[in-house]
């Protein structure tokens, strides 16, 4: 019996030798599969943009990683959200911000670059809508767009949040229509991209995006007059800890080849600006 005992003993003792090597085994595969992402991110371009700039830049992204094998990943935030996230450490390489305060700011807190900063291009805003209309000349004036708006729905942007919004209660303003509560023909949706999806789902007639946003299917795209607001210019800048080399990507973006990508999603050139304001 003693024996048997002794077998017994020595054959679980083998059981939980196997089980223990089994287990460090497993744990050496998972730590090798955490590992091996965390090398692999480290080869890619990690690009920060408002959230209107993000099909453009996934489609920048494209382009580049075909011509130099490099990926793109692009995460979007308002600007100065962005911003908070590189300032806590987040993984960055270059960011595509909005010109102004916030920028500013992360330059002198050192959250980027500053002697990085550079233009990259222009938005503008148009009037969309789901259903036909008299669309009127391209010198579109207030007068015209109150037509438009006249005894229809519409959604704009938060204009605590939002450029696009703070845009559109201005013209508003201007033609005697008010944003407040107590107007329920003006419904505000929190970007310019749920401003698309109020109109996708009937919850308004017609709305006021930025350039990038009004995608194909809008039966009504009217641009807007830039007012006497400044435009909504956008800069390229790299950011504090970048992992990869940032200045062929930022160089790729005055390519004949970047540009027309750009500019089919909405966004103009700064350097066509400049040369349209030299004529």
């Amino acid at each position: 019996m003693r024996i048997f005992r002794d077998i017994r003993e020595r054959k679980a003792g083998g059981r939980r030798s196997r089980h223990l090597r089994l287990v460090i085994a497993a744990a050496f595969l998972y730590a090798a599969a955490l590992i091996a992402p965390a090398i692999a991110q480290a080869r890619d371009l990690v690009v920060y943009g408002e959230p209107t700039l993000e099909k453009a830049l996934k489609s920048v992204g494209m382009l580049w990683q075909a011509r130099s094998g490099t990926r793109v990943n692009v995460f979007v935030a308002p600007s100065d959200l962005s911003y908070a996230q590189l300032d806590r450490g987040a993984r960055c390489d270059v960011i595509f911000a909005l010109a102004g305060s916030a920028t500013e700011a992360a330059a002198r807190n050192k959250i980027i670059h500053a002697g990085t900063i550079e233009p990259a291009f222009r938005n503008g805003l148009v009037l969309i809508g789901s259903e036909a209309g008299a669309t009127p000349n391209p010198n579109v004036s207030l007068a015209d767009i109150s037509k438009l708006i006249a005894g229809k729905r519409l959604a704009i942007a938060n204009p605590d949040r939002d450029a696009a919004g703070a845009y559109a209660a201005d013209l508003l303003r201007r033609i005697g229509i008010g944003v407040d509560d107590d107007n329920k023909s003006v419904a505000v949706a929190e970007n310019s991209a749920g401003v698309v999806s109020l109109l996708a789902t009937n919850k308004a007639r017609l709305g006021i995006v930025y350039a990038t946003d009004a995608v194909a299917g809008f039966k009504l795209t009217v641009p807007l007059p830039a007012l006497d607001r400044p435009p909504i210019e956008y800069v390229v800048a790299q950011a504090r800890d970048p992992v990869m080399d940032t200045r062929p990507f930022i160089a790729f973006l005055r390519s004949a080849e970047a540009k027309a990508t750009l500019k089919s999603a909405g966004l103009q050139s700064t350097d066509e600006v400049d040369t349209s304001a030299g004529r």
